[in-house]
């Protein structure tokens, strides 16, 4: 998709030259944040630290599993064709050691996830057993009718030592970090997971106390992070600042160990609107300049001077989460590397037909039979339009009813 009509003229991030502000479209802006970030440094971490992260190597099996033959069931591990004539005493326990060895005609009761004993031609589960006394010793035969079976778990038989589970680019889900731990892979080199210093900015946000003339309540900060979490961004902290632009330059400037600036407000080009300018000021590099989506067209990317990206969103809170979630996976893939997961896609029963240049972005919720149903244009000012919805419909000019567009899922 290519960039859409010019909006005005603004000033660079490369001092005194003066260029068109562009309003890109929603593909054209993911493919240019893939194009433009550069990509974080990689790291090792313990595995259960790094959910969230992208493997910058492919996970490996340090070791066969399982790690040595062993019973998938309860029941008795036997010698020989049977009957067994021959039942030991001792009694194999999985993690426990065991002296038994096994000659043809003999067998041990065993527990699930234990070793089989040297000798063991045959694992059988208790239900496919049935002992006897003869001479009053038991013997142990394989039940009427019951199915030749082998409930052994072979060495190696998931995977053998050096197989590839996962390539690079692939995102530490919990299904991976439990696999890796499975694998005996104690460590995995990564990219992320992301971390984010959040700033919510505007004279007239009040995260608490009593609202005074003109103030309204901080109804986005304390949710935002579960927001980010979508995105598999960390919350460092949240920071409440005013309008203006030596505050803003402060801040922007101080030392910290976060990947990513999350800015809700001062996006815009109002008169208390004073991040453009200073990023300008400050020798950024812009990455996207606006996006031709509504809400949350005035949204920004910028490359700081020490390497953090910052995400500069609507202030307005619909608009922000809107954004956020069309545009911050982008981000996330661009700076670990991530291969991009598919695309959640579902059919509009209702949509109408979207006037104008711009893509909107409205909630929707799943309806009997796998369609999907718009609430209707959200309200920016708060979140209550997302109540019972299950994610975001993304609406290019022209889409109407019956269309397949793609869902921005909301989390839960």
């Amino acid at each position: 998709m290519n960039c859409g009509r010019r909006l005005d003229v603004v000033v660079s991030a490369r001092a005194g030259v003066v260029v068109p502000a562009v309003e890109c479209g929603l593909a054209r802006v993911r493919a240019q944040i893939a194009e433009r970030l550069l990509p974080i440094g990689v790291r090792e971490l313990p595995v259960a630290d790094a959910v969230g992260a992208t493997l910058a190597v492919a996970l490996t099996t340090g070791s066969p599993l399982p790690r040595a033959d062993s019973a998938a069931m309860d029941g008795y591990a036997v010698s020989g064709p049977g009957p067994w004539w021959r039942l030991h005493q001792q009694v194999r326990y999985a993690g426990r050691s065991c002296s038994v060895v096994l000659a043809p005609g003999e067998a041990v009761r065993i527990a699930t996830g234990a070793a089989t004993p040297l000798g063991t031609t045959a694992t059988l589960r208790d239900e496919h057993v049935v002992t006897t006394t003869v001479s009053g010793k038991p013997v142990v035969m394989r039940a009427p009718g019951a199915p030749v079976r082998d409930d052994t778990r072979r060495q190696g038989e998931h995977w053998d030592t050096g197989v590839e589970l996962a390539g690079a680019g692939t995102r530490v889900s919990a299904a991976l970090a439990s696999a890796a731990l499975s694998a005996e892979a104690e460590t995995v080199t990564v990219r992320g997971p992301l971390r984010a210093d959040v700033v919510m900015t505007g004279d007239e946000i009040r995260a608490v106390g009593p609202l005074g003339p003109g103030e309204t309540r901080d109804s986005l900060g304390p949710v935002l992070p579960e927001f980010l979490r979508c995105c598999d961004i960390e919350s460092t902290g949240l920071w409440h600042l005013a309008d203006s632009h030596d505050l803003l330059r402060s801040w922007l400037t101080l030392k910290s160990h976060a990947d990513l600036v999350v800015m809700v407000g001062a996006t815009g080009r109002g008169a208390a609107d004073h991040l453009r300018t200073l990023l300008a000021d400050l020798g950024a590099r812009i990455v996207i300049e606006r996006v031709a989506i509504r809400p949350g067209g005035s949204t920004l990317v910028a490359q700081l001077p020490d390497g953090r990206v910052l995400l500069g969103l609507p202030g307005n809170p619909f608009a922000a989460v809107a954004a956020l979630l069309a545009i911050g996976p982008a981000v996330i893939d661009a700076l670990t590397l991530r291969t991009p997961g598919p695309t959640m896609w579902g059919r509009l029963s209702d949509a109408g037909v979207a006037a104008g240049e711009a893509t909107r972005i409205v909630p929707v919720q799943q309806q009997t039979g796998g369609v999907w149903r718009s609430t209707g244009p959200a309200h920016t000012p708060h979140l209550a339009g997302l109540i019972g919805c299950q994610a975001l419909a993304v609406l290019p000019p022209g889409t109407g009813r019956g269309t397949l567009v793609e869902l921005l899922p909301l989390p839960h």
